[in-house]
């Protein structure tokens, strides 16, 4: 069974410049989920977002589910978790990866919310409806590169050749997160697969026409996280459900789905269980691992390992190193 992601605290990507290859450390520790154990619904559905707060909403709509109590779904607050997430990435990790200054007035705009349209129109200009470009319309947008962050897009199109960090596995269904949370589950049944924003904007235009030209390239997938961010800007809509057994609860976080097990007995927690998009994305033989793997090693290592990074965006802190030298991403 893919091990629950709270026990992971740090993930190590180390080249390995003699071998030829990465090696990936992994670092664990205690499962917070554990702190639920013991309380009882009411306390533990109020605990769960305090104690995974980096997506709070998603959590806490997962948890309320998975504990039988009503589960208002903030759909609003589950939007900011994911725009904030993509902006800070795309606004300061992607420049800094690229040895360029970070979109400071796009920062303060997120730093200060106001109109979701201004903040769009700084992350892709004026009236555009990204998503539902061609591919044409797409290289007339980067050409023109008119916002910083189309002017990264535009310099990872020309330099980077899409073959570079090109991997994927299937895309992970809120049923596989139910039988993954399973105990009575064969441990090793699920098999690999993926959840990230890529999977949510595949079905656009834009996203759809770009994989099958090119299939999940490291462009196509920072592509997904702007057009993602996109999408959570404009008015909330209704949360998706899923028909699922009592004791499970899933939420549509910003990194992908989440997943909460539990098992009550006397009107208390007896066993809790999360599942973050990171217990898929991170596994061993996973997409992470995959992604790397198809990176072409020397000067471009170094220079596209952080996006690719970026890109997969993992739940918990990771440090890339090369030879003796740490950086941390």
């Amino acid at each position: 069974m893919i091990h629950a992601p709270a026990t992971l605290r740090r993930l190590t990507i180390a080249l390995d410049g003699r071998a030829g290859m990465w090696r990936f450390g992994r670092e664990t520790g205690p499962d917070p989920a554990q702190a639920l154990v013991g309380r009882t619904p009411d306390e533990a559905a109020r605990l769960a977002p305090l104690v995974f707060n980096l997506c709070g909403a998603a959590h806490g709509f997962a948890a309320a589910t998975a504990l039988g109590l009503p589960a208002a779904a903030d759909g609003a607050a589950m939007a900011r978790e994911t725009v904030r997430d993509h902006a800070l990435a795309m606004l300061h990790t992607w420049p800094q990866a690229l040895g360029e200054a970070p979109d400071r007035a796009a920062l303060g705009l997120l730093a200060r919310p106001g109109r979701p349209e201004d903040f769009a129109a700084a992350l892709v200009g004026e009236g555009a409806d990204l998503s539902s470009f061609s591919r044409a319309e797409l290289d007339s947008w980067l050409r023109e590169a008119t916002t910083p962050t189309a002017r990264l897009l535009a310099r990872m199109r020309r330099e980077v050749d899409p073959a570079e960090g090109r991997a994927g596995l299937p895309e992970l269904t809120a049923q596989d997160v139910a039988a993954a949370l399973d105990p009575a589950r064969t441990p090793g049944a699920e098999g690999l697969r993926e959840t990230s924003a890529l999977g949510r904007v595949a079905h656009t235009p834009l996203v759809s026409a770009l994989l099958a030209g090119e299939g999940p390239s490291l462009f196509v997938r920072l592509l997904a996280r702007l057009v993602d961010c996109l999408a959570a800007l404009k008015p909330a809509s209704a949360v998706p459900t899923y028909d699922l057994p009592a004791g499970f609860g899933i939420a549509p976080a910003a990194r992908g789905l989440l997943g909460h097990g539990v098992r009550l007995e006397a009107g208390r927690v007896a066993a809790y269980r999360i599942l973050s998009p990171s217990a898929w994305n991170l596994a061993p033989g996973g997409l992470l691992e995959r992604v790397f793997a198809a990176l072409t090693h020397g000067p471009t290592a170094r220079r596209l390992a952080p996006l690719l990074v970026s890109a997969i965006n993992p739940c918990v802190p990771v440090t890339l190193s090369y030879a003796e030298e740490p950086a941390h991403a």
